[in-house]
């Protein structure tokens, strides 16, 4: 007899962009959106699984032998599928639900991520996908899963009876976050997960999430969760630290908030709750450069803090200005000093290929990084992501090259600037380290 469930949610399988520096180096992480996702379903009744293809196969052409032998153990004839859609990888997640469509007709199919968020006429004109779900999934999802009427929920975007596509209204955020379950790492393979070379210096290793929405106006970035912030308790995380070392033996932890440093009463409280339970463990996470002073980084650094992720983007102030990342060339040089001063690794980012970027622009980059040395740098190409300012910018004003979405994976020159040809920007992002 078959096993009973109600809700089947894939990642899909990741196809590396040509070009990439990190082909050979590139970082595998948990789909946390899913297995949170499925964590507080399951926690509502809603039998759910989630299957990271990247885990499960070696190539999409295993799809449907793989969809096939999941039909021996579940009744998928009328199951309701769930596939994660990020922008560079959304072909993966089309493929998947061109499979799902031709062999279980019947079954309903949900897109959710980022580019189902942003994108969603595009997701449902395809005629492969019945329900976007924008933004925050839990909510919006449990109501698909009981069978509450289209119209009436909030967030999401479908098909009508007449292959008409409606927009609901935006779902309002949950209040507290704390409320929700842990992300169901049991139903994962943990051991197939390894954080990118360079970022930590013990594994086993395990990522964490402990916020939701970024207040930041950076132009180039999408922000599914909106730019209301709403945070776990120090507490909290430290209950979800302690889950995986005890399950999983974890030894490294990456906190993957878009900005962990926002609030720093919570991070000092954090740091010292870390400190007094004695847990042993070293961790990284993201910071913006104007949340951090020298008493959070000793703090950070006395609890357990290995490396910081700082997004500098660029040392020429008029580009950094417009880019409206807030920031001063000298408090980049500040900060990075003080993360230094207190033994912090530092992993600075910046980006090439700038609207107003030149060759002269990016020798000043260089100048900048000589003099500040970092101990690790990441590169990447200024690209215009479905849902950012600057996606909307390129696309009003004709400045889009190419709408093949695994081009937009940041290692590519996707956008027509005024300066640098395709082939100057490549080569920058190639010559920079």
């Amino acid at each position: 007899m078959k096993e009973s469930v109600r809700c089947i949610l894939f990642s899909p399988f990741f196809k590396y962009v040509e070009g990439s520096i990190y082909r050979e180096v590139s970082n595998l992480d948990p789909p946390l959106g899913l297995i949170s996702l499925s964590a507080f379903l399951n926690q509502q009744k809603i039998s759910t699984k989630v299957y990271d293809f990247n885990t499960e196969l070696k190539s999409n052409e295993e799809i449907g032998d793989f969809l096939d032998n999941l039909n021996k153990k579940f009744d998928l004839s009328e199951i309701v599928f769930g596939i994660s859609f990020l922008t560079p990888y959304v072909y993966s997640s089309y493929d998947i639900a061109k499979q799902i469509r031709n062999n279980f007709p019947k079954s309903k199919i949900i897109a959710g991520g980022a580019h189902a968020t942003f994108m969603a006429d595009e997701v449902l004109e395809s005629g492969l996908i019945d329900i976007a779900v924008r933004g925050e999934g839990e909510l919006s999802t449990l109501e698909i899963l009981t069978n509450k009427a289209l119209n009436e929920i909030d967030g999401i975007s479908f098909l009508n009876e007449n292959e008409t596509i409606v927009h609901n209204k935006e779902r309002e955020r949950i209040n507290d976050i704390n409320q929700l379950p842990f992300p169901e790492y049991h139903q994962l393979r943990m051991e197939k997960y390894e954080p990118i070379l360079g970022s930590y210096r013990k594994l086993p290793a395990a990522n964490i999430i402990t916020s939701r929405g970024c207040p930041g106006k950076c132009n180039f970035c999408c922000k599914t969760f909106g730019q209301k912030v709403s945070y776990k308790k120090p507490q909290v995380i430290i209950d979800e630290i302690k889950l995986l070392i005890k399950d999983y033996n974890v030894k490294h932890i990456n906190f993957y908030d878009d900005t962990f440093t926002l609030k720093k009463s919570r991070v000092i409280e954090f740091c010292d709750l870390l400190i007094s339970e004695n847990l042993k463990i070293e961790w990284t996470c993201f910071a913006r450069i104007d949340t951090m002073d020298f008493e959070i980084l000793q703090k950070m650094k006395k609890a357990g803090c290995y490396q910081i992720m700082y997004g500098v983007e660029n040392f020429n102030q008029e580009i950094l200005d417009s880019l409206a990342k807030g920031l001063k060339v000298e408090k980049i040089e500040e900060v990075t000093r003080q993360t230094k001063k207190a033994g912090i690794i530092t992993r600075v980012s910046v980006m090439v290929g700038h609207t107003y970027d030149t060759w002269e622009t990016y020798k000043n980059n260089i100048k900048a990084l000589k003099k500040l040395k970092p101990d690790i740098l990441v590169s990447s190409i200024f690209t215009p992501i479905p849902g950012s300012q600057l996606y909307n910018w390129a696309v009003k004003n004709d400045r889009l090259l190419t709408n093949d979405w695994s081009k937009f994976a940041v290692n590519n020159s996707v956008m027509k600037l005024d300066y640098l040809s395709q082939k100057d920007v490549v080569k920058q992002y190639q010559k920079i380290y």
